[in-house]
């Protein structure tokens, strides 16, 4: 792996053609948050599948992408030297890597976290004429292949589309389709988040799906039948997509017949799995949608009413509890900062079952969305995450957070600090918790380090909180509210097991251990 010492940039850095045209402001956040890193030969900088979110300019040395096939071949996408840059894809897009990226010398390279990555971006500068440069020629293909439309076609035909997609830049709040207006066009989401509004039987408006990072819209466009836009597709951010016309796709594969006759197959096969029709375009998909006993209402109830976390359901059995609150003084126990995580109030969907709330870790995180500093970020597993150090307690999460379940905190004491519920006496039993386990924890280890309030590197704005939520007690071998509960009253239960086939709730869900 790569050195973890930050070494500052030396002034002719600033002289490369991506840093051209930065203004004051700019060269400044770069030159106080960017860094040099040397890695020597074989040191991995991701591995395929994985989320980085750094971008990296090579200043000397070799780096080679090898993606893994399905077929169990490894193949040697690219090899980069000195003044190429890679990372990109997952720096913009939140895209895990799509290869293995290794060293094949000593390299030294210009290392830019996510954060400042995006705050480069948004300017009509050289940086981002590079880096939409790089993505046109090297990364497009790779990403076109998450457009369920492209599955059936070679990369070498996908590469015929690099010169022709258009890359467009959106406002907040700015309508991309209309909708009754004909479908015309493909769009795949590079960042950002995209929600489609259409209207009920009473006139009403009805969120009717909701798009971001790689995911596609607009493929009916390609159907063999004529279809018009569903809704209004919105931005609920600024969004950066690629829009492939019909027109476009009709004129670079007017010869062949063949890529065509696959792109309407596709299509209608898309618009058929939206209608409810089977198709074995999704397999994944599909075998989600085969699972049976759920209604739109028990699913607005787990997902609406926040009951659902990391693909498990949280339920208490009200019937076993004995309303110890072990559950909730544990989990202030494993977070130095003496917040808990986890609230009991959440939804009764049963005389004898709860599902407790907290963090869903949604496929379209609005707290994400919101953040403009790089604090909150999808792990290697594809949860939340909040990054403690580049929080600077603007509080745009705790707002945009649907569910309420973001809290903010004061950066607690070194020494000596009290938390604030009394600790039961079954928690007393097992001190190496709070001990043992919590200086351990990732989130602790920087809250102890935060005495004094907190200054933006971006914003220069003091602060003297920190956003909270549940982590699933990363870093520890166990889920604390879960195993300290003595009665054996609270567990994960997969949410397709929650409810019989008629409906209603089963009356052994298995909770107890």
């Amino acid at each position: 792996m790569t050195t973890q010492a930050r070494i500052g940039l030396p002034p002719q850095v600033f002289e490369l053609e991506i840093f051209q045209g930065l203004n004051a402001r700019q060269k400044g956040f770069l030159e106080k948050e960017g860094f040099l890193d040397v890695a020597p030969p074989g040191s991995v900088f991701a591995y395929q599948g994985e989320y980085t979110g750094r971008f990296r300019v090579i200043l000397e040395g070799l780096v080679s992408a090898y993606r893994e096939e399905p077929n169990g071949e490894t193949i040697n996408l690219w090899t980069l030297g000195a003044g190429d840059t890679f990372g990109e894809l997952s720096a913009l897009s939140n895209r895990p890597e799509p290869a293995m990226l290794r060293a094949d010398s000593r390299c030294v390279f210009v290392v830019i976290e996510q954060e400042l990555f995006k705050q480069l971006y948004k300017g009509k500068i050289a940086f981002k004429t590079h880096v939409d440069r790089t993505y046109r020629e090297r990364t497009l293909v790779i990403h076109l292949r998450v457009a369920p439309l492209f599955k059936g076609l070679t990369e070498k035909q996908i590469s015929l589309l690099k010169g022709k997609v258009e890359i467009l830049d959106f406002e907040k709040g700015q309508v991309i389709a209309r909708g009754g207006q004909d479908a015309d066009a493909l769009y795949v989401i590079r960042s950002g988040a995209v929600k489609c509004v259409g209207r009920d039987d009473k006139g009403r408006e009805k969120i009717l799906a909701y798009y971001m990072d790689n995911s596609a819209f607009g493929e009916r466009a390609f159907s063999t039948k004529r279809h018009r836009w569903a809704g209004n597709y919105e931005t609920m951010a600024a969004t950066a997509a690629i829009k492939l016309s019909r027109a476009m796709m009709e004129e670079t594969f007017g010869d062949a017949p063949d890529v065509i006759a696959k792109l309407n197959k596709a299509a209608d096969l898309i618009a058929a799995y939206e209608e409810g029709a089977a198709s074995d375009l999704f397999d994944r998909e599909l075998e989600a949608a085969r699972r049976e006993g759920f209604t739109t209402e028990q699913l607005e109830l787990m997902v609406g009413k926040q009951s659902i976390k990391g693909g498990e359901a949280l339920v208490i059995d009200l019937l076993r509890c004995i309303r110890c609150n072990a559950c909730v003084e544990s989990c202030v126990a494993v977070h130095e900062d003496r917040v808990p995580r986890i609230s009991k109030t959440g939804n009764r969907v049963s005389t004898q079952y709860n599902l407790a709330s907290s963090c869903y870790n949604c496929e379209i995180p609005e707290c994400m969305m919101a953040c403009d500093f790089g604090a909150i970020r999808r792990d290697v597993q594809g949860l939340i995450r909040f990054v403690w150090d580049n929080c600077v307690g603007c509080q745009a999460c705790t707002t945009a957070c649907p569910y309420g379940v973001i809290a903010m905190t004061p950066p607690p004491p070194a020494m000596d600090y009290q938390p604030r519920f009394k600790r039961h006496w079954f928690l007393q039993t097992l001190p190496f918790i709070g001990h043992k386990f919590a200086g351990n924890h990732p989130v602790g280890k920087a809250a102890a380090k935060a005495e004094q309030p907190v200054v933006s590197a971006l914003r220069g704005t003091k602060v003297s909180g920190k956003a909270v939520k549940c982590d699933l007690c990363a870093g520890l071998p166990f889920q604390a509210c879960v195993y300290n509960c003595p009665a054996s009253a609270i567990s994960r239960v997969n949410p397709e097991d929650i409810f019989a086939e008629d409906g209603s709730v089963k009356s052994d869900l298995g909770v107890h251990r």
